[in-house]
């Protein structure tokens, strides 16, 4: 049902003249006729009795008035949130994130964000980076953190922290590694928990090997995992060796559950990004919390974790 007809519908009902209604909405008497028209026609009933020059309510007129008090009430409600959601940060702020991210980067952030402003409310959805960057080039999310970019149109992406892969496992695994700078043999003799293709990390491990002629095909690979968490358990388990963030791994390395190598031969760089869509308006609340993670990151808050 078209607003602007019903707006004209409860003009004329209120009025009871087709002619002030016109001038109440600054519109023609013939659109203001064609909208009332148009609404009985889409409702199979007459709304109004023309007697002489009276416009007199029908029996359904006078339900769909009635009706219509609370849709416009609603919509009033609505235009009063929204203008408050564009001047404050308050609201909902829906936001993706790939795995490591969103299990270790975002988590003290956010709840430093959340106190703060304590009228924002967060949903965090998680998954890898090749399927957050899709759910904001869908509009799922209005901004998400990832571990790698993509050249996809509209979509922006905004680096915010510089990672160091390391090559991790086991004591008894890594010491089969000579980390000799220029021997990549070792590589395709290691067992490996691999993540999978829409990784940001496993993206990292691929370029890597790329720049010295290899690729995931020349590694064995025992198992392939959707999670960094589900990663570190096969790991731990002594199912093979993996590539991952440095900043995660550091409380299983100072508990001696596992060890940490930096391969000269095989330099791993790369780096988290902020995406948005760039023709999505970002309201106060989401542009607050982008300025609050790039600044954060930017300061190295990150390196506490």
């Amino acid at each position: 049902m078209d607003i602007r007809r019903l707006e004209a519908f409860a003009k004329v009902f209120e009025s009871r003249s087709f002619s002030r209604a016109a001038k109440e909405l600054y519109l023609s008497q013939p659109t203001i006729s064609s909208h009332v028209a148009l609404l009985e026609e889409e409702l199979g009933v007459l709304l109004f009795d023309r007697v002489g020059r009276s416009v007199l309510p029908t029996q359904a007129a006078e339900i769909l008035y009635g009706r219509s008090q609370s849709i416009f009430h609603l919509l009033h409600i609505a235009h009063a949130e929204i203008d408050l959601l564009r001047h404050t940060v308050s609201g909902p702020i829906i936001l993706g994130g790939s795995t490591i991210p969103a299990d270790y980067v975002l988590p003290p952030l956010l709840a430093t964000f959340v106190r703060r402003y304590p009228d924002v409310r967060i949903d965090l959805r998680v998954g890898d980076t090749d399927s957050v960057v899709e759910m904001v080039r869908r509009g799922d999310v209005m901004m998400a953190m990832v571990g790698s970019a993509a050249d996809i149109r509209d979509l922006v992406f905004e680096p915010v922290l510089v990672d160091d892969p390391v090559l991790i496992g086991t004591q008894e695994q890594m010491q089969e590694i000579t980390g000799s700078e220029d021997d990549l043999t070792i590589l395709s003799k290691l067992i490996w928990v691999m993540r999978e293709p829409g990784s940001g990390t496993r993206q990292a491990l691929e370029s890597a090997l790329k720049s010295r002629g290899l690729g995931i095909h020349d590694l064995q690979i025992a198992i392939q995992v959707q999670n960094t968490q589900a990663m570190l358990g096969c790991v731990l388990a002594g199912l093979g060796v993996s590539v991952t963030s440095r900043m995660i791994v550091e409380p299983y390395v100072q508990r001696n559950e596992i060890q940490a190598l930096s391969l000269p031969a095989l330099a791993m760089t790369r780096s988290f990004y902020l995406v948005h869509h760039k023709k999505r308006e970002l309201f106060p609340a989401t542009r607050e919390l982008r300025t609050f993670l790039t600044n954060a990151l930017a300061s190295g808050v990150h390196s506490k974790f």
